[in-house]
């Protein structure tokens, strides 16, 4: 768990260091860019995407400080509903969270970590609703979980 709040001390430090012109004295990067979720589904449409609040984006980092991390695995590359991708832009990253699983890919790293209890999926998927056809939203809440 050290190795994990140093890495996201790492990763805060060097958004400042990078965004240091561009964001004010009073907001990290984190707290101010927006971030971006996509039901990742193969259904022949456009994936529903939505951005998240700023109360969502606080709540969704400090989740995902939580974790913890497990030997790398590849992500589930199956039909239908393939969990969420979630993209930052500073730092520049993307989050697919599926089945139980976090992967944070950034320029030079990539890291897997545990949702052993889908509380990170259950967020994000929470954190769509108004965005989600009530079908959709419901055949979802019932895939998680069931991996």
């Amino acid at each position: 768990m050290r190795w994990l709040t140093k890495l996201f001390l790492l990763i805060g430090l060097s958004s400042v260091w990078i965004g240091c012109s561009q964001q004010s004295e009073s907001g990290s990067a984190m707290e101010t860019d927006p971030v971006t979720v996509q039901l990742d589904m193969t259904a022949g449409m456009p994936p529903p995407t939505w951005h998240m609040s700023a109360t969502q984006r606080s709540e969704f980092f400090t989740l995902l400080q939580q974790l913890t991390p497990v030997e790398a695995k590849k992500a589930f590359d199956n039909l239908g509903n393939r969990g969420f991708v979630v993209t930052t832009i500073n730092p520049a990253r993307t989050i697919r969270v599926q089945q139980g699983f976090v992967w944070i890919i950034g320029d030079n790293y990539e890291r897997v970590f545990s949702d052993t209890n889908n509380d990170l999926e259950r967020f994000l998927l929470l954190s769509g609703q108004p965005s989600l056809e009530p079908g959709l939203y419901t055949m979802s809440e019932k895939e998680i979980g069931n991996n």
